[in-house]
């Protein structure tokens, strides 16, 4: 990188924190076209009809930690719940199922970069570049994280800063430890536990934010959302659909299952970063709403609505549609609102799944197992 982009690196280190907000005057000029990013041929998914606009209002109440239902749901295998809080499970469930999910998905999520990377460049650079992510962006917010969403007695060592330099292209980062379940979990306030569950949302987002922004400082944005393109869809979302079905009790094939890992997913969890609603006008319908979410934030304050088109289509067209018929081949998705805005008091995207009919030309037939005959 040359000299004349060395004083941007910290603000887009900055810019690239899980919930960061920008001023209007926070981002040079110079640092906005080191950004360039080739849209020219990016046609994945059409735009939205920018006359139909949706305000957006803040709805999200699954973080809630002063409104306990009582349910003590023991995972999430029952019916969707529109209402959904996350206080809306048991302390047994919150300490012994979600929060060991929640490490394991965050597990998934960098072991995939870690994989692509080294595909893509080789093992070595992507030691080079792990290393760099954990020691520039997430270790410096460990001690916050701590503070912030766990208990005051919760004490962690980073052992990754007991590595010496030269095993590390040798040796992964050890991500478990901070958000680690700890046996006498159980014994926190449910309070305690949802927070520690959100915590553990915030360190997910800080790890791959950390390997996206080294990628991107590295090679290009287009590198970056193009390995993101590639991960989520072939590695990352099959194994998180399979940690919710192990952990949450999340299976089935209908939309209702499918908003209920839309609830549940560990990469929009209520905090900092986004504002999401969910509901189910009819039995076969369900709409999910980003009211607010952190790229926006980010880009928008940038003043580049064309990196955040392409930030919302790289990932999250593919995520919900290779997701909804991973349950149900006839599930089918209908953006209804995405990047870029109209108008700031918009929402950021909007969502809605519904089933096709056999009227459908995309209709894809089904054919149940036969009961072997009886000779």
């Amino acid at each position: 990188m040359s000299e004349a982009t060395e004083p941007q690196l910290d603000e887009f280190l900055e810019i690239r924190k899980p919930g960061a907000h920008l001023t209007e005057d926070a981002v040079t000029d110079d640092f906005v076209l080191m950004l360039g990013v080739d849209l020219v041929n990016y046609t994945k998914f059409p735009r939205v009809d920018d006359s139909v606009t949706y305000p957006k209002a803040n709805l999200d109440i699954r973080q809630q930690l002063d409104v306990d239902s009582g349910a003590e749901l023991p995972d999430y295998s029952g019916p969707y719940r529109p209402d959904l809080r996350f206080t809306d499970f048991s302390k047994e469930a919150l300490a012994t199922k979600f929060l060991p999910w929640s490490e394991k998905y965050m597990q998934l999520c960098v072991d995939g970069w870690a994989s692509e990377v080294s595909k893509r460049y080789g093992a070595d650079t992507m030691a080079e570049i792990e290393w760099a992510a954990w020691n520039d962006q997430v270790a410096p917010e460990l001690e916050r994280m701590k503070d912030e969403f766990l208990p005051a007695d919760a004490v962690y060592d980073d052992p990754n800063q007991r590595v010496p330099q030269e095993e590390r292209a040798r040796t992964r980062v050890v991500y478990t430890g901070l958000f680690t379940p700890r046996p006498d979990a159980i014994d926190l306030s449910k309070r305690e536990l949802v927070t520690w569950l959100l915590g553990s949302h915030e360190y997910l987002l800080q790890c791959i934010e950390a390997w996206a922004t080294q990628i991107t400082v590295r090679y290009s944005l287009d590198d970056m959302f193009d390995i993101q393109w590639t991960l989520w869809g072939d590695s990352v979302l099959p194994g998180v659909k399979q940690l919710k079905e192990e952990y949450l009790g999340i299976t089935g094939n209908t939309v209702a299952d499918w908003m209920k890992d839309l609830q549940t997913d560990a990469t929009a969890m209520p905090g900092k970063a986004f504002d999401v609603s969910f509901e189910m006008p009819e039995p076969d319908v369900g709409i999910m709403t980003f009211n607010r979410c952190v790229a926006v934030d980010q880009w928008e304050g940038m003043g580049r609505p064309d990196i955040l088109e392409k930030n919302c289509h790289s990932t999250c067209p593919k995520s919900m549609i290779v997701t909804t018929k991973m349950y149900n081949p006839n599930m089918k998705v209908d953006i209804l609102a995405i990047p870029p805005r109209v108008d700031p008091g918009n929402v950021c995207c909007k969502w809605r799944f519904s089933m096709r009919d056999e009227d459908d030309p995309e209709y894809v037939p089904v054919e149940l197992t036969k009961r072997p005959s009886q000779s």
